[in-house]
C-alpha cells in the first residue's frame, strides 16, 4: 500500500469512489480497494463491476446499504476487531453523502476501531466548484421528498437559509421541481449540473423560472446537482411572512419563546427582535391547531 497510509492500517477506511471518469480514483483509495479484506459495498454487483473496469481484484465483498440488519454491522464490526480492514464504499463518490454508512462509522467508533476518511470525488463539491455560486457558506439538502407537498414545504421552510442551497434530484423530476421553486422564489440564481465528469457533462446556468421553461421539455439522463444561490438583500424575509411562521409555529405546539429562537435561526435576525412580533400576536385558534 502507498506509504501516505501504513500497510499495518486496520480498521474501516471511508474510501471515495468515482463519480464518473475512471482517472479520478486516487493512488490511496486503488490501494485500499485491492488489499482490503472486505469491501463493504451498497450493491455488490455494481462495486464488482467498477473494480473490473478498475483493474481490481477484490479479497471479498460485503452488502452493506440502508437496510442492512444489525447483525451485518456487527459482522463487519467483529471481523475488524479481530485485525481485518475493511473498505467503506457508496455506488459512486463518497460514502455518507446522501449513501448509508453512518451506522457502521458509529459502531466503529464505539468500539474504538480505527476509522480513517480516503477522501476523492465528490458531487456535491464538484458541483459547487463549477457552479459560479458563493461557496462561503452552503446547505446541503440531499434527495428532495418525491410528495409535492412535503418537497413545497421542505423548499419553503429552507427559503430564508443565507446560503447556497445543494439538492440531488433525479432527472425525471427535475422539471417538476424547478415549477414548484418558480412558484416560490423565480428569480433566484440557479445552477443544475448533470453527469458531472462523464463524456456528456452539461451545465445549465440562470434563474429558476429561466431553468424551468428550458428544461420542462428535454427528457435528461443521469443525477442532476440542482443549486440555488443565496436570497438577494431585497428579498429579505417581511415581518407578514414572520408572523406567519409564528403563528404556524403555535399551531404546532411551539411556545412564543421557542418559536422565535427557532425562526431565528432559520432566517439570521435576532431573537429578541422575533419575540417583539410574536408577543403582539393573539394566541391561535382551535381551528388553527
Amino acid at each position: 500500500m502507498s506509504s501516505d497510509l501504513p500497510s499495518s492500517f486496520k480498521g474501516l477506511a471511508v474510501t471515495a469512489t468515482p463519480i464518473g471518469n475512471l482517472g479520478d480514483l486516487t493512488p490511496r483509495a486503488r490501494d485500499m480497494l485491492a488489499s482490503a479484506d472486505i469491501i463493504a459495498c451498497e450493491d455488490t454487483r455494481h462495486t464488482g463491476l467498477l473494480l473490473s473496469r478498475l483493474g481490481i481484484t477484490p479479497k471479498k465483498l460485503a452488502a452493506y446499504h440502508d437496510h442492512s440488519k444489525d447483525h451485518v454491522i456487527k459482522g463487519l464490526v467483529d471481523a475488524m476487531a479481530g485485525g481485518k480492514t475493511v473498505a467503506l464504499v457508496s455506488d459512486a463518490g463518497t460514502p455518507l453523502i446522501s449513501d448509508p454508512g453512518y451506522r457502521l462509522v458509529s459502531a466503529c467508533i464505539k468500539a474504538k476501531i480505527p476509522v480513517t476518511p480516503l477522501p476523492g470525488a465528490s458531487a456535491v463539491l464538484s458541483a459547487l466548484a463549477a457552479s459560479g455560486l458563493p461557496t462561503d457558506r452552503f446547505y446541503f439538502g440531499g434527495f428532495l421528498p418525491q410528495s409535492g407537498k412535503k418537497k413545497r414545504d421542505l423548499l419553503e421552510s429552507l427559503s430564508v437559509v443565507p446560503s447556497t442551497l445543494v439538492f440531488y434530484e433525479s432527472p425525471k423530476r427535475l422539471a417538476a421541481t424547478l415549477e414548484v421553486m418558480t412558484d416560490l422564489y423565480p428569480e433566484r440564481q440557479a445552477v443544475v449540473a448533470r453527469e458531472l465528469t462523464k463524456l456528456h457533462e452539461s451545465f445549465y446556468y440562470g434563474t429558476v423560472m429561466s431553468l424551468y421553461e428550458d428544461l420542462k421539455g428535454q427528457s435528461l439522463k443521469g443525477e442532476a446537482v440542482l443549486m440555488l444561490g443565496p436570497l438577494e438583500q431585497d428579498q429579505n424575509i417581511s415581518e407578514d411572512d414572520i408572523e406567519q411562521r409564528i403563528i404556524r409555529a403555535l399551531a404546532d405546539g411551539y411556545s412564543r419563546r421557542d418559536a422565535s429562537q427557532m425562526i431565528a435561526e432559520q432566517i439570521g435576525l435576532a431573537k429578541k427582535d422575533i419575540y417583539k412580533i410574536a408577543i403582539s400576536l393573539p394566541d391561535p385558534s382551535p381551528a388553527d391547531e
